[in-house]
């Protein structure tokens, strides 16, 4: 999907990125990770047979980090559109707990859940207008989710959020194998795709994200994430031993560079 003059949405989606990150040092490595996230979510849903929009999960990918690891300065004033762009993402969630009360997550916020995540979803709700569930739970839930909101959601909501899920850790295992060169457990795309492009692990790649994202965090929330995907995982893989541990993939080490099998780097 071409993110062109024809989709005006995610360019202003692309423009308020570079409006956000530009004084940031790691601003080509945010916007290579927006824009690959994209390109796998997009990927994934293909192979699946297309069973959400992907439009949808290309809004999602490119609003989720939104403000994510860029130089905060709450002295700052940025105003966007008229617009005022939160300096603070403690402090912006805090005080719009009750968007999230709409949502069941006022008592997480200082959960699993990332506050750049939560100060996303809040600012497209309250200044964007975006009232879609479809769009706003994965973009909540994208670094990790809460199982008991996450089982209530309809089959659609689930399906984004598991696919940007796998698609936000893909990225970011890509980049840092290929743009960081810095050391990492796993190589996810090899995993998920194999290691000609041939292959397609979806519910193993589901877990080995959701393993990846929690580490060694010892937050209930996130434990209770990993161990929904393992089990998702030994319904269909009768194989799959009964215990887990992020030990099982090994010591971060620097994985070869090579182009993804399912996209190209930009």
């Amino acid at each position: 999907m071409k993110t062109n003059k024809l989709d005006p949405e995610l360019l202003i989606l692309l423009n308020l990125n570079n409006l956000i990150h530009g004084d940031s040092k790691k601003i080509d490595y945010h916007m290579n990770h927006i824009k690959i996230a994209q390109k796998y979510a997009v990927i994934i849903n293909n192979k699946l047979g297309c069973p959400v929009s992907n439009r949808k999960l290309s809004y999602i990918a490119f609003a989720h980090d939104l403000f994510k690891e860029r130089g905060l300065n709450p002295n700052k004033n940025v105003i966007w559109n008229g617009i005022t762009i939160p300096q603070d993402n403690i402090r912006y969630v805090r005080t719009n707990l009750d968007i999230l009360e709409e949502y069941e997550l006022d008592e997480y916020f200082n959960s699993s859940l990332q506050y750049h995540a939560l100060a996303s979803g809040i600012f497209l709700k309250k200044e964007l207008n975006i009232n879609d569930n479809e769009l706003l739970y994965p973009i909540f839930f994208h670094s990790s989710m809460i199982v008991d909101i996450y089982k209530k959601l309809n089959w659609r909501i689930r399906t984004m959020i598991d696919i940007f899920m796998l698609a936000d850790k893909l990225s970011s295992n890509y980049l840092k194998i290929n743009f960081r060169e810095s050391p990492v457990r796993i190589d996810l795309d090899q995993v998920v795709f194999g290691n000609k492009g041939k292959e397609f692990n979806y519910t193993m790649g589901l877990f080995i994200a959701r393993l990846i994202s929690q580490g060694k965090s010892p937050e209930k929330n996130s434990i209770e994430a990993t161990e929904y995907y393992f089990q998702r995982l030994k319904e269909i893989n009768p194989f799959i031993s009964k215990d887990y541990s992020i030990k099982i993939l090994g010591g971060n080490k620097i994985w070869p560079k090579r182009k993804s099998q399912v996209l190209t780097m930009r």
